[in-house]
């Protein structure tokens, strides 16, 4: 991804700047440095022949230009990598451009060296950044039902009409005469014996379940998430505080589009956003948040 030689005094300049790579006594730069460097009138070359070549051999130029030429105006020295922009600053970091018609990738995420940034360029040349971390998520909250619970089945939810065993349990929810689950709580009651009945085979199944049951054992509070957008919101010790966690559940490729909403939302409300990855039956979790570089 070197293109172009520079020698001389203007190369040792360049050089002390966080220009190119040494070769001897000359500089070999990027593609996205001799750009910069053409369109500051710092080098001869010319901008749109530069622009062409290397459109040629990289595909996303475009996204890994505007990338770069932000983050150099931001004051950032950066060192240019196959897949990234290693970026120093205050701090030093690793830089990913990609478009916002792209995807988080969430098996290639995982072999980053994590934390790192996503800077994903939009349709109108606007870049969002997003610090992606793995995170692991714990609470102090185990409390299961004082007795058995017994109930039936009406639709999509469980009712429960002898709710005693319930109260102080954050399981379900108590309207008074009865009280009822979702079809994760109850799945989940009954695997740890609490509720009779045997689990449906397709929900013990379903990844989404298995995060739920995932956080349960890590003794965290799981509600529903949907008035956020996301399959989950999540308390570390009690429901008398603010949930602590939005919790998305998400495939091997999600829409980065979705992931932006999902970040905005959990900003919004003062959140993390925390997007979790089934695989192999181990769930991986990437907490992701809005930033200003």
């Amino acid at each position: 991804m070197r293109t172009l030689r520079i020698c001389g005094s203007k190369a040792d300049k360049l050089f002390s700047r966080g220009f190119g790579r040494r070769e001897g006594k000359c500089i070999l730069l990027s593609w996205e440095e001799a750009l910069y460097l053409s369109e500051k009138s710092i080098i001869s070359e010319d901008f749109t022949s530069l622009l062409s070549q290397g459109s040629r051999e990289i595909a996303n130029l475009d996204v890994r230009y505007l990338t770069y030429r932000d983050l150099r105006e931001r004051g950032y020295v950066l060192k240019v990598r196959d897949e990234y922009f290693q970026g120093r600053k205050n701090y030093s970091m690793n830089f990913y451009p990609i478009s916002d018609l792209d995807f988080f990738f969430a098996d290639s995420f995982l072999q980053r060296e994590t934390p790192y940034i996503l800077a994903v360029v939009d349709g109108d040349g606007d870049i969002t950044y997003y610090m992606v971390d793995m995170a692991d998520p714990k609470g102090e909250f185990f409390k299961f039902p004082s007795e058995k619970i017994r109930g039936h089945n009406y639709g999509e939810r469980y009712f429960v009409m002898e709710h005693k065993g319930l109260k102080d349990t954050t399981f379900g929810k108590i309207e008074g005469l009865f009280a009822h689950l979702s079809i994760f709580e109850v799945t989940y009651l009954m695997e740890k014996g609490y509720l009779q009945g045997n689990p449906i085979e397709n929900i013990l199944q379903d990844p989404i379940y298995s995060v739920y049951r995932d956080l349960r054992e890590r003794g965290l509070i799981v509600k529903s998430g949907f008035k956020y957008g996301t399959h989950f919101r999540v308390y570390e010790k009690s429901m008398e505080e603010h949930s602590k966690y939005l919790v998305h559940v998400i495939p091997s490729r999600e829409e980065m589009q979705k992931v932006s909403r999902a970040a905005r939302v959990a900003h919004g409300v003062r959140k993390n956003l925390l997007l979790a990855y089934v695989k192999n039956k181990k769930i991986s979790y990437f907490r992701v948040f809005w930033i200003k570089p």
